[in-house]
């Protein structure tokens, strides 16, 4: 349902002789002309509630001006405060940081009279928190829903496929800077390498990532009951329920970007070991049978990410043994019309994002290498 918000303006204006602004409209989160792009829990109180990056509402208006509403469930801080893009025709026009409970923040002003496709995208990773989304309000008026992509894509992943430090450049002189622990703000979904393949591809683009979570073993060591296939079908990672129901979304892309932290747990030595093989291999076998089972028809592209080289932790060639284990693992499922191996180019030096992460342009990079591989798979 919308309202007229401004109305005790109008008669004030024309009393003045002043030409009226165009009026402001509010507009509920379950109106049928706002699409809903991700995981979203509908059974919260208000609106959809949520924790993924890149969950998104999207809409066209004929309208000069965007503003937003949003509960935030986060706890505050650098770590736990959640950050929105609004986007207008494709760029970027506010970054919104949520407060704690109830926001109405102003989004866009001053747009170019006319329509406009605008997004409201979730930047931050579940480890800021979740968000309920609770409308918008728009100065003008809401059109049909746009027409929904041909093609589906899905990124799985870890703190890469999140986005994790992405805004950041930190020169690394001394190779200590980017140890900076994770900040937010520094976090922007709509520029990692999967955002940017799904507007180079015209695609929906779904993204799924846990940060410090492995295909085996997450980076805390934890292993069964912890570990990403584990938590894969959770709308909340940290929470048993809800879960998703994988037939909501049918990708025909999956690109999973997996096994960083399994090769990062410390070991006695404080340096980062290697998963043992076997069970490494059996684990992400596992968790690619489960995505052929929900997704028949999906092509799955298995990664092997850039944040890994053989000169750290020296001798121990991890990346090597990385895309050996992977390599392997994608040949013994035996379906090479539907399972895939890649490996992108190493990161080999600054600058990088917050704790050695990938920086905005190295998702770029990261996407123009991967384009042409999915462009082979008839995409």
């Amino acid at each position: 349902m919308s309202r007229f918000r401004l109305s005790w303006l109008l008669p004030v204006l024309i009393m003045a002789g002043c030409e009226p602004f165009d009026p402001w409209f509010d507009f509920a989160p379950d109106d049928k002309r706002l699409q809903h792009v991700g995981r979203m829990d509908w059974s919260t109180e208000n609106g959809p509630t949520y924790a993924h990056s890149g969950v998104t509402v999207r809409f066209r208006c004929n309208c000069t001006g965007v503003d937003v509403a949003f509960e935030d469930h986060g706890t505050g801080g650098d770590e736990h405060t959640n950050w929105v893009n609004v986007i207008v025709d494709g760029k970027t026009e506010a970054k919104v940081q949520l407060k704690r409970g109830r926001n109405l923040l102003r989004g866009a002003r001053n747009l170019p009279r006319g329509e406009h496709l605008v997004e409201l995208v979730k930047r931050t990773e579940p480890y800021a928190g979740k968000v309920t989304f609770l409308g918008v309000s728009l100065q003008g008026d809401l059109l049909d829903a746009p027409a929904w992509p041909e093609k589906r894509f899905e990124f799985i992943g870890d703190s890469i496929t999140c986005g994790y430090g992405n805004e950041a450049d930190i020169y690394a002189p001394t190779y200590t800077e980017p140890n900076t622990g994770y900040h937010s703000k520094n976090e922007d979904i709509s520029q990692a390498y999967g955002s940017i393949l799904g507007r180079r591809f015209n695609a929906e683009a779904v993204t799924t990532c846990i940060s410090g979570t492995g295909v085996y073993r997450n980076l805390d060591g934890s292993t069964e009951g912890r570990a990403f296939p584990y938590l894969y079908t959770r709308i909340y990672p940290d929470e048993e329920k809800p879960l998703w129901n994988p037939a909501y979304y049918k990708p025909d892309v999956i690109v999973i970007n997996l096994g960083n932290n399994d090769f990062n747990v410390l070991g006695e030595d404080k340096l980062p070991t290697a998963p043992d093989e076997e069970k490494f291999k059996d684990a992400y076998k596992t968790f690619v049978l489960q995505l052929r089972e929900y997704y028949p028809d999906a092509k799955i592209i298995c990664s092997v990410g850039p944040m890994m080289n053989d000169n750290y932790p020296a001798g121990r060639q991890h990346w090597t043994k990385m895309q050996e284990y992977v390599s392997e693992m994608v040949e013994s499922v035996g379906d090479p019309e539907h399972v895939f191996y890649f490996a992108y180019t190493p990161i080999v030096g600054d600058p990088y994002g917050e704790d050695w992460h990938p920086t905005n342009e190295s998702h770029a990079k990261m996407a123009e290498e991967l384009a042409p591989f999915i462009e082979s798979l008839g995409f």
